[in-house]
């Protein structure tokens, strides 16, 4: 199997406040080649305040932002890539994002008669609106009063938060981002900064399980002293995901998009069968000679003939992407191609064993469109795009 470089990002922009500080972009390579190489490069306009870039820890790419003492927002970009021997590169970019220097005409944060006041948080200054909801994603449009005001929306099951005070949700909420900020190898600071939001939000949270009720909430943010707190009331909203309907004998297939990032998983149903989880793309096809037929026809052809040269070395249940129960499957898009996500049931020569379940993805070089495809994630201590 050929190396895959996927990004292990939460999001695809870094949110970094006037002051600057250190920063990590993380990612994951599956099958990695012996002659693998990771580099990082900053793009146009970046150099001046974008330093310490090191990709030398496996895993992560580690950067400085330094301070903005201009009144403009300045805004970069980081690209990690991944190249072999005898391969196409592999890329991803991060959007890095600096607050404009604080004037001298803000409020002082430490005057307890200001609204501003983190000591004094004020009410909760957002709308919080359920647009639509399937059995594992639904859109949510946040809409706060003061655009400039930065942000943290958080999604977790709502028993989690049922009878919690603010202070304590917003404890609870700490505890939670340092544990995922030492997953990532960033401070708490480093972390908060990461999430945080500006202006109107209005994407489809995915992830979910079905049948279940989450509470979305939102609240404002201090990030530039010792410790971040709390600027404003927490505003909730709870929502119920729809029952789901498992396919009958067969394979129910969700797939979700970044950019250029894919996530798919499968629920069969029932947990004892093998199945095949996997992708390809339109250019492989016709570069293997697999011309004839569906899409359908010509991923399973290609994976059958694959596994039956190998079998006496691999019997086929072997194959990492031959799953039993629900199972995930990633990748990052190196071109612009039309792709193929697909699973199917398959008897233990590998053959197929019933329907074949496929999505189709085209990717134009910059972003990828899939039916109903869910994108960004505010699910707490959520470290992957899968």
């Amino acid at each position: 199997m050929n190396p895959v470089l996927t990004s292990t990002t939460i999001d695809d922009e870094i949110s970094v406040p006037d002051e600057g500080g250190e920063y990590s972009i993380t990612y994951k390579i599956t099958n990695p080649a012996d002659d693998g190489k990771i580099e990082a490069f900053i793009s146009s306009g970046g150099e001046d305040w974008i330093d310490n870039v090191d990709s030398e820890t496996m895993e992560v790419v580690k950067f400085t932002a330094l301070q903005n003492v201009s009144d403009e927002i300045r805004t970069t970009s980081i690209k990690v890539s991944y190249t072999y021997a005898g391969g196409e590169e592999q890329s991803f970019s991060v959007r890095i994002t600096q607050e404009a220097a604080e004037s001298s005409d803000n409020p002082d944060p430490d005057d307890p008669d200001d609204p501003d006041d983190p000591e004094v948080p004020s009410e909760a200054p957002f709308t919080i609106t359920i647009l639509g909801v399937t059995y594992s994603t639904a859109e949510i449009l946040i809409e706060p009063d003061d655009y400039s005001m930065p942000y943290i929306v958080w999604v977790d099951i709502a028993d989690k938060i049922e009878g919690v005070s603010d202070d304590e949700l917003f404890a609870i909420d700490m505890q939670i981002a340092e544990s995922t900020a030492s997953m990532l190898g960033m401070d708490l600071h480093g972390y908060i900064s990461w999430i945080t939001k500006n202006g109107e939000q209005n994407n489809t949270q995915s992830k979910l399980d079905p049948d279940t009720e989450y509470a979305v909430w939102c609240y404002g943010i201090d990030n530039s002293g010792s410790y971040p707190e709390r600027t404003t009331d927490i505003a909730r909203e709870m929502f119920t995901t729809e029952v789901l309907e498992i396919t009958e004998n067969g394979i129910t297939l969700d797939v979700e998009v970044t950019d250029d990032t894919f996530s798919a998983v499968a629920t069969p149903y029932t947990n004892d069968r093998y199945y095949n989880l996997n992708w390809n793309s339109e250019s492989v096809l016709q570069q293997e000679g697999f011309t004839e037929g569906t899409p359908a026809e010509r991923c399973y052809q290609f994976e059958l003939d694959y596994m039956t040269e190998y079998s006496a070395f691999y019997p086929p249940t072997s194959w990492a992407n031959v799953k039993q129960g629900p199972a995930t499957t990633s990748a990052v898009f190196n071109k612009a191609d039309t792709y193929y996500v697909f699973a199917y049931f398959m008897n233990d020569d590998g053959t197929l064993d019933g329907d074949i379940y496929i999505k189709t993805i085209e990717y134009d070089g910059n972003n990828s469109t899939v039916l109903d495809a869910p994108r960004m994630s505010f699910i707490r201590g959520d470290v992957a795009v899968d």
